[in-house]
């Protein structure tokens, strides 16, 4: 099944926001991966968890990308 041109656009672009979360949710963590590798105690665990929110967030856009572009260009086909 050939894709058309705003299908693979529409994808490009959800995906490329989902890979923005998932980045986000990293550069968050950076601080806390180096007080992890120095054995110092981890933060709260609230905190953590929030910081987990971009990567669930951007993981669950990135798994249903496909859905999401065939339900914004199904008028457009």
């Amino acid at each position: 099944m050939a894709a058309s041109p705003y299908n693979k656009a529409a994808l490009f672009l959800i995906r490329l926001i989902a890979t923005g979360f998932v980045l986000c949710s990293l550069f968050l963590y950076y601080d806390d991966l180096f007080l992890w590798l120095s054995h110092k105690p981890p933060h709260r665990a609230g905190a953590l968890l929030l910081k987990a929110i971009p990567m669930i967030v951007g993981l669950a856009v990135f798994w249903k990308s496909d859905d999401i572009a065939k339900q914004l260009t199904k008028d457009l086909d």
